[in-house]
């Protein structure tokens, strides 16, 4: 009887263990989409979300691309075109979607003492702060936008790691965290719009330069390959990815605003 009971415990076990699995799906994902308040606005609407428990694990896309590697999510969205498809092309990835847009801002004292506000172009603005030895903040923390802010000081030919310390600062902290030390240092930073709508604390910080076009941001949806990560939740993470990369979606992403700003766009 003892025999009998220890198994029958250990097939109930293991019923609400697979049970529990396959009613969640884990998103890997980059802090902006959550800071936004996207997730809460869009996962709602998902028509098995009642069914579901969906959670999202926001940190640097750095970090989400390395747990999803280590097969700690079901669905990685993230905004750094170049790993993407690495992680496509080292199989980690099944498919891959690019979900919305937005862009980078180039942020700082409204003063403006490196006078980037009329410059034409992002490495022009970066140069001039360079020039000026103005306060710049860098998250330094392999995230999308420090991917987007290395591109940038390649385009101006400068390495500001030369001069870490002195007026360039890496945080080593996400977006909020590093806004906050730019507005205590007087100092430039990048960021993308919507976050930078979404913050706070903007004190006498403005945006002193943007271009649509040469700074866009494309966040790419992925979906993670069971035949790397077989104990991972691959039907409803499907169901989802395919939901999410739907022309209804589309319409609601669109319809997303902050204070009344449209802050993601579909292609």
């Amino acid at each position: 009887m003892k025999i009998r009971y220890n198994n029958l415990l250990l097939l109930i076990i293991i019923f609400f263990s697979l049970n529990s699995h396959s009613s969640e799906v884990i998103i890997q994902s980059t802090t902006s989409t959550r800071d936004s308040g996207l997730y809460k606005y869009l996962l709602p609407k998902y028509p098995k979300y009642d069914s579901l428990v969906i959670k999202t694990i926001a940190v640097g896309t750095g970090q989400a691309i390395r747990n999803s590697k280590n097969c700690d999510g079901d669905l990685l969205i993230v905004h750094d075109e170049k790993r993407e498809k690495q992680f496509m092309k080292q199989g980690y990835g099944i498919k891959r979607h690019i979900l919305m847009y937005n862009d980078f801002i180039i942020v700082g004292p409204s003063n403006d003492p490196a006078d980037i506000r009329k410059s034409l172009s992002p490495d022009e603005a970066f140069l001039k702060i360079y020039t000026k030895k103005s306060n710049f903040v860098s998250r330094a923390d392999s995230s999308g936008t420090n991917a987007a802010e290395k591109k940038i000081w390649d385009a101006a030919k400068i390495d500001p790691r030369i001069f870490s310390g002195s007026w360039y600062f890496e945080t080593g902290q996400g977006m909020g965290q590093s806004l906050n030390i730019a507005i205590s240092l007087n100092a430039y930073t990048i960021v993308d719009r919507s976050t930078w709508i979404k913050f706070s604390n903007k004190q006498n910080h403005s945006v002193l330069f943007s271009n649509k076009k040469l700074m866009q941001n494309p966040y790419g949806l992925i979906l993670i390959n069971p035949d790397k990560c077989p104990d991972n939740n691959y039907l409803q993470a499907k169901l989802l990815f395919d939901w999410l990369s739907s022309e209804s979606t589309k319409l609601l992403i669109n319809d997303y605003t902050i204070a009344n700003n449209q802050v993601f766009f579909t292609y």
